[in-house]
C-alpha cells in the first residue's frame, strides 16, 4: 500500500498525539512499581523501562497506521471477510505491510519480559492485539479481515523468531528483560493505557496537532 505525504503527515500526527498521554500514565506507573522495588530491596534495569516506552510507541503507530478511530467516532459500519487469502492476488502489498506491523511487537514482548519467551504466551498477545483491531474496525469505514489477523499473528512469530537470533548472537541483550513478579502487569497495562489514550485522549490532541501543522483544515476529533 502506498500512502502520500499528506497521508504519513497524519500517521506522524496522529502517533504523537496518541503517545503523548501514555506517557504521565506510564511514568505514575513506573514510579508505583519502582516504589515496591525500594520497598523489597530490589532494583529494575533502566534499560528496561526505556525500551517499554518504545514498545508503547510501537503500540500506538501500529494502531495509528490501521487508522483506530476515537471512541466519539464510532459507528457501526460492518465489513467483514472471513475467506482467508480471497484478496491476495491483488491485496500483496497489504499482506506484507500487515507481517511487517507486527514484527516489532512479536520482537519486543520477549526482549522485555521474560514470560514471553515462550513462543505461545507471545503469539496470544499478538493475536489479541491484533483481534482487537479487527474488532474495532466494525465501527469505522475498514474491513475487518480474517486475513488481518493470520498475517498479524504471523509477523509476530517473525519478531519472535528474530529475537531468538539476536539473543543467541548478542546475549547482552538480556539487560532488558525482567521477571520479577511486582512488574508481571507491565505489558497489559501497556496495552491497556494505549487504548485509553487512543479512544478517548487522542481524537483531541491530533485535531490540535493538525490544526498547528496544516492551519487552513479543520475536522471532527477522529
Amino acid at each position: 500500500m502506498m500512502y502520500s505525504a499528506l497521508s504519513v503527515a497524519n500517521i506522524i500526527v496522529r502517533t504523537i498525539a496518541g503517545f503523548l498521554p501514555v506517557l504521565p500514565m506510564m511514568a505514575l506507573y513506573h514510579a508505583v512499581l519502582l516504589r515496591k522495588d525500594r520497598k523489597n530491596g530490589t532494583k529494575t534495569a533502566k534499560p528496561h523501562i526505556v525500551a517499554v516506552y518504545v514498545f508503547c510507541f510501537v503500540i500506538v503507530l501500529v494502531l495509528s497506521i490501521t487508522s483506530v478511530p476515537g471512541i466519539y467516532n464510532l459507528e457501526v459500519i460492518p465489513n467483514v471477510n472471513f475467506v482467508p487469502f480471497a484478496y491476495i492476488r491483488s491485496m500483496y502489498q497489504q499482506y506484507f505491510l500487515n507481517v511487517l506491523l507486527f514484527v516489532p511487537v512479536g520482537f519486543l514482548l520477549p526482549l522485555l519480559w521474560k514470560k514471553f519467551e515462550r513462543w505461545h504466551i507471545t503469539l496470544l498477545y499478538g493475536f489479541f492485539f491484533s483481534l482487537s483491531i479487527e474488532m474495532i474496525q466494525l465501527f469505522n469505514e475498514r474491513v475487518t479481515d480474517v486475513d488481518d489477523l493470520l498475517m498479524n499473528s504471523a509477523g509476530t512469530m517473525i519478531g519472535f523468531a528474530v529475537f531468538l537470533l539476536v539473543r543467541k548472537t548478542l546475549p547482552g541483550v538480556s539487560v532488558f528483560s525482567i521477571a520479577d513478579n511486582n512488574w508481571k502487569r507491565e505489558p497489559y497495562c501497556c496495552f491497556g493505557f494505549v487504548w485509553i489514550s487512543m479512544l478517548f485522549l487522542r481524537p483531541f490532541l491530533s485535531s490540535w496537532l493538525l490544526g498547528l501543522v496544516f492551519p487552513f483544515t479543520t475536522g471532527a476529533p477522529g
